[in-house]
């Protein structure tokens, strides 16, 4: 398969630190450019037209999106474009979702420069690159992500990460550092997530996410 050089990369990420430092890592590469970066899901479609990317680097949340759902749309609009997943969430039921929705690999943001170079210009030399070192159990029916949880729980994906994290120990100050929002805005998830789930502390926030998977 013929790759132009350098091979267009559209960025769609809202965590605007990432989405910055993942430009300059890739814009160092001779074979490689960023062509575009996008912050907001709304905006993706439209800069896809106009940018015509080669491959696109995408996460699963985006503001309340998925990512999934998105990149789905975007190979069925754009079918010479390759569409890749780079995410946080280490969950082998995402991966197998972005596998039937026909994407081009799963990756997360865990994973090495070098391992994320080498899945970029796989995927664009026509194969496909899903991260090994996805290890989560897929999720019972009723799991965090799917539409009769949220439907009942009406938790986004914001709100889902924000969980994670507090799961694992982060404070207000670090997760707004971690998702290049506010402490405010921390606190405001925070306060949402309570009166959502109908819990008062911590330690009941964290039964709830090691109960469903997160």
């Amino acid at each position: 398969m013929h790759v132009p050089t350098p091979a267009r990369i559209l960025l769609i990420d809202d965590h605007r630190l990432f989405n910055d430092g993942l430009k300059l890592l890739i814009d160092e590469q001779p074979d490689l450019i960023v062509c575009g970066q996008v912050f907001r899901s709304t905006d993706a479609l439209s800069v896809i037209s106009t940018q015509q990317p080669n491959l696109i680097l995408m996460d699963v949340n985006l503001q309340g999106v998925n990512g999934i759902d998105l990149g789905k749309k975007i190979i069925i609009d754009f079918p010479a474009i390759k569409v890749i997943i780079l995410t946080m969430y280490n969950q082998a039921k995402l991966l197998e979702e972005a596998r039937k929705a026909g994407l081009h690999g799963y990756l997360l943001k865990e994973t090495t420069t070098p391992e994320l170079l080498a899945g970029i210009r796989s995927v664009l030399l026509g194969d496909t690159v899903f991260d090994s070192n996805v290890t989560g159990q897929p999720a019972p029916a009723e799991d965090t992500f799917g539409d009769d949880f949220a439907r009942r729980l009406n938790l986004t994906f914001r709100e889902v990460e924000i969980i994670k994290l507090i799961k694992d120990g982060l404070t207000n100050e670090q997760i707004g550092e971690a998702l290049s929002i506010s402490v405010f805005t921390v606190k405001t998830h925070r306060k949402n997530i309570h009166f959502k789930l109908d819990i008062s502390n911590v330690a009941e926030l964290i039964q709830f996410a090691i109960k469903h998977g997160i």
